[in-house]
């Protein structure tokens, strides 16, 4: 006689969030909604958060209260699931800051002034390629074509003030996405954490071996006719007072400027509409095209790169979803999917 036994199937992965008890659930939403409360009354006096290390901080902050404040929990959420990205990010924000200083070592670049005071007032790096790039593909740099018909450094208008908060809501999104991810879709989280990752790795991995000017520094240093201005900053400086003024002063102080080709701002919502283009409903992609479309109209109308840095970034999202779909982590289970799937429309 055959005995026959079974084996269930080993339960899958959960997040501390879908593993929470009643009670916890209920301390959670207590210590999120005082999570915003913080973040709203902190922001108000000293401005909304776009430093990296400020931004880490926050979500630290907020996987905390999401894992209901207990901190064995939030730590092992921490190193298991959240270390290799946050890790990643520090090391993008270091080798983005280092990479004027190494290609200045192993190539021979023209010195550029960069508009910071003092002795950090140059750059060398690569400045007609990408503004021959837009000229072959256009005709015109559209920077310089955009800037001329529709900004007025003397009066602000109001795509300047929306252009503000889509330039960085880069800053946010993409991690705003993977806590969602990580709460309600743990296996595809993995996926999504490594598909940045690895963009990230690409993209910082250029920054050191190709540094390039962007429009805005093209046109300080006479490369593009002048004027060609940084309309984001201008328009916080013009609108934001005090404050705003300082922040902005202190972030261009600190970032690279010509760390440009590619686009990592351009490169991140073409990474997201590839990766969840095929879960999600006809809603959520006109959502995903239209992130692409705004974002690539702010960067390039606001002086921050050519449309040449942004195709190449777009092509570094579509590599780094290429990859992470091929060697890198298992895909989503079907209930993690079916999650998502729920939201397309009869017709999608």
């Amino acid at each position: 006689m055959t005995v026959q036994v079974e084996v269930a199937p080993a339960p899958a992965a959960r997040s501390p969030w879908a593993a929470a008890t009643f009670a916890q659930r209920s301390r959670r939403r207590r210590l999120l909604l005082a999570v915003l409360i913080a973040f709203l009354a902190l922001s108000v006096p000293f401005g909304f958060p776009t430093g990296r290390e400020v931004v880490i901080g926050w979500v630290l902050v907020v996987l905390w209260a999401a894992c209901a404040g207990q901190w064995r929990v939030w730590a092992r959420a921490v190193v298991h699931d959240w270390l290799p990205f946050l890790v990643v990010l520090f090391l993008y924000d270091l080798v983005r800051g280092l990479a004027n200083e190494l290609a200045a070592r192993l190539f021979t670049l023209p010195a550029l002034a960069n508009g910071k005071p003092g002795p950090n007032g140059l750059d060398h790096a690569h400045i007609v390629e990408p503004l021959h790039g837009d000229e072959h593909l256009f005709g015109v740099v559209p920077t310089v074509w955009l800037q001329d018909r529709f900004y007025d450094a003397a009066h602000v208008h109001w795509y300047d003030v929306v252009a503000v908060p889509i330039y960085f809501s880069h800053f946010l999104v993409s991690l705003a996405i993977a806590i969602v991810l990580w709460a309600v879709s743990y296996q595809l989280f993995r996926r999504y954490v490594w598909t940045l990752v690895t963009l990230t790795l690409a993209t910082v991995t250029t920054y050191a071996l190709y540094p390039a000017a962007p429009p805005w520094m093209a046109s300080l240093n006479g490369y593009l006719p002048p004027g060609v201005d940084r309309v984001v900053p201008h328009t916080l400086v013009a609108v934001g007072g005090h404050t705003v003024n300082s922040a902005v002063e202190r972030g261009a102080t600190y970032a690279n400027a010509v760390a440009a080709m590619p686009s990592l701002h351009g490169a991140v919502p073409m990474m997201l509409l590839l990766f969840f283009w095929p879960l999600v409903g006809r809603r959520l992609r006109g959502c995903l095209v239209a992130y692409v479309v705004v974002m690539t109209l702010t960067l390039v109308y606001g002086g921050e790169h050519y449309v040449t840095d942004v195709l190449a970034g777009w092509l570094y999202a579509a590599g780094a979803v290429a990859v992470v779909a091929i060697v890198g982590p298992s895909r989503a289970t079907a209930v993690d999917e079916k999650m998502l799937t729920q939201t397309r429309s009869p017709q999608s």
